[in-house]
């Protein structure tokens, strides 16, 4: 297990680098390469980087189990049910705007600001909850 968590904790991070530093240079690109295809990629591995951060995170989540009222909320546990809850936050709204993507193409979004502002969101805080999903898989497999 603990090599299956390495190779997704790589994983999960080498996306979460690539999302951030693409977003925050592609305004650079326009003119030189076709923006919209390299991303037409990153969505397909972004969409695998959260399933895979979801399960990740729900198993980590559940390793606290139930917590009674009368015990302090520890460190771990707080942010065991953070990273999950953001996961699966981000993924809702990734999974929103894509499928608004897909069905009604790039063109349609020109003027739509409402769905570059989500996108923004999405590709802010998908490379910050992955790449700490990552760095804390790649932690424990190496433990």
């Amino acid at each position: 297990m603990n090599g299956i968590k390495k190779l997704v904790g790589a994983y999960l991070v080498v996306v979460a680098v690539v999302v951030a530093v693409f977003f925050i240079i592609n305004i650079f690109l326009v003119g030189a390469i076709n923006v919209l295809v390299v991303w037409y990629v990153l969505d397909v591995l972004m969409l695998i980087g959260l399933a895979v951060g979801l399960v990740f995170n729900y198993a980590h989540k559940a390793g606290f189990g139930g917590r009674n009222a009368d015990e302090p909320v520890t460190r771990g546990y707080l942010e065991a049910h953070v990273t999950f809850y953001v996961t699966a936050g981000v993924a809702i709204i990734f999974l929103h705007n894509w499928f608004a993507f897909l069905v009604t193409g790039d063109v349609s979004q020109g003027d739509n600001h409402t769905a570059w502002v989500i996108w923004a969101v999405v590709d802010t805080m998908l490379p910050i909850i992955l790449g700490i999903t990552g760095c804390r898989l790649w932690r424990e497999s190496s433990r």
